[in-house]
């Protein structure tokens, strides 16, 4: 700066009095201090952070799906095989379990649209205009209309992705995406023509927003923070805080918020550009003499997965963990229940070699909720006792049958009361510890006027590639406020407030 003084006032014909001396060194030195400021002031200043409101549903499809599946065989048969992925290029969410959603808007004028922020797919989706009426569940949301906009492009390449839950297909078109005041031009992003019904006819989001990496979006298309990112719109990070307190949680781009945290980051590094994916240490369940079911040997990696409410892993490896936390099969309790309080009308009919519908019918269970459950450890019971048995054959069999009765979509609960004395689950990440109580990873619904407490941990059964992996949900994501760090290639975790 003062070399450029200096260059100015030595080559022009400025007198070299002292008068006019005094006057340049005087203009120099207020140039100087007039600079000076400004520059500090850029140091200084802090990207901006965007926040969007994370609005959180009352019930997940699954749960919604669950409640329907009681009385419908059909739909019970499609829930089972919910979650099972073989082969292929597979975003790790079915949106069966997808609990929070933001608000975004697409085009010009902007149409609005509820969708699901995750972490664990890299696409963009929305259902289109195109959607045939027989689509049901394209019917059901709101849906995208490139005629109305005036800043739409056509792209027009298929766009195609296999869920646990069904096929979603279509085709990508181009427009501005407004996300949180931020408007990044030229999205790619799919027109959904086709929707994976199971998940979506009982969804109350329009679509998803994935936030992984363009490694495994389908296309190759850039993902929207990418593209926000790229634009100059938002520093490479954001983060998650869902708030357990019955308010709405906060996604934030740009930047952390350190008013809904306590205590540092503690920091993991990603072992992978696709997911925001980590090695995990361990995860054992304290205080049971359980193994580790995550040793060094096992080579255990994790997500943090903002698409689902529950933690997924290993279907062996969680059968164990429900086993210790003492959580049983969804209908298992519902046909206990249900041998309690008909157990003699049911002993009856048996003995009587009623057909597994005329006993149900015969105790007043079906037609009704409980009819199909009726029905089908009814007919357990009798493979299990053949004809002419005794009643106290028949009684035993009934509660063994209960044991042997599936849930439909994999769900386990535990007893309401027993939550304060259930243990505590550590997972460990880079060296740290974090632990989840009872609170965290059971989750407490209200199912027609009753409580019903079901476990956060759901096996899943992914391809044998993808090797021991765990999806990390909102039961660890709730508990710990969550920093998706680009630039730096790591995620971040601290207890929430």
């Amino acid at each position: 700066f003062f070399f450029q003084i200096w260059a100015v006032t030595s080559g022009s014909q400025i007198s070299d009095s002292p008068a006019m001396m005094r006057t340049v060194l005087i203009a120099a030195l207020v140039a100087a201090a007039a600079a000076i400021p400004m520059q500090q002031s850029d140091e200084k200043k802090e990207p901006k952070l965007h926040r969007l409101p994370l609005i959180k549903l009352s019930q997940t499809p699954r749960q919604a799906l669950s409640e329907m599946a009681k009385t419908d065989p059909a739909l019970a048969a499609k829930l089972a095989k919910v979650g099972d992925v073989q082969g292929g290029t597979v975003p790790v969410s079915n949106y069966m379990d997808a609990q929070y959603f933001i608000e975004i808007e697409l085009g010009t004028p902007p149409q609005k649209f509820k969708v699901v922020p995750d972490t664990g797919s890299s696409n963009l989706w929305v259902p289109s205009s195109h959607c045939k009426f027989t689509e049901i569940p394209c019917d059901l949301h709101t849906k995208y209309n490139a005629a109305l906009s005036s800043t739409y492009a056509a792209n027009g390449t298929e766009f195609s992705i296999q869920y646990g839950s069904g096929a979603c297909s279509g085709f990508m078109s181009d427009d501005v995406l407004t996300i949180g005041g931020l408007a990044v031009k030229g999205q790619t992003f799919g027109e959904v023509t086709h929707e994976p019904g199971i998940a979506f006819i009982a969804a109350k989001f329009d679509g998803i927003m994935g936030l992984a990496f363009p490694t495994i979006a389908v296309g190759g298309v850039t993902p929207p923070f990418f593209n926000m990112v790229d634009q100059g719109l938002a520093a490479p990070v954001f983060a998650f805080y869902l708030n357990r307190h019955g308010e709405e949680g906060e996604l934030t781009l740009g930047g952390t918020d350190p008013t809904h945290f306590i205590g540092p980051l503690a920091y993991v590094p990603l072992s992978s550009g696709t997911y925001w994916e980590f090695a995990m240490d361990s995860l054992m369940v304290a205080g049971t003499g359980g193994e580790d079911l995550c040793p060094a040997s096992a080579n255990c990696h994790a997500i943090a997965d903002s698409g689902t409410s529950l933690l997924a892993g290993p279907v062996a490896a969680v059968a164990k963990i429900n086993t210790l936390i003492g959580a049983v099969g969804v209908l298992e309790v519902e046909c206990d229940e249900l041998v309690d309080q008909y157990e003699a009308q049911l002993i009856d009919s048996i003995i009587k070699n009623l057909d597994p519908k005329a006993a149900c019918a015969a105790a007043g269970l079906c037609p009704g909720k409980q009819c199909l459950l009726c029905k089908t450890f009814v007919g357990q019971v009798r493979k299990m006792v053949g004809n002419n048995s005794t009643k106290t054959q028949i009684d035993a069999a009934l509660h063994k049958a209960c044991k042997n009765v599936p849930s439909p979509n994999g769900e386990s609960a535990v007893e309401c009361d027993s939550i304060p004395n259930l243990p505590t689950v550590n997972i460990v990440l880079a060296g740290t510890t974090f632990p989840l109580s009872a609170k965290d990873y059971i989750l407490q619904l209200d199912t027609g006027g009753e409580k019903m407490c079901l476990s956060g941990f759901m096996g899943i059964n992914l391809p044998e590639r993808m090797g021991n992996f765990w999806i990390l949900g909102d039961v660890f994501m709730g508990p710990y406020y969550t920093v998706f760090d680009l630039q730096n290639k790591r995620v971040g975790f601290a207890p929430a407030k």
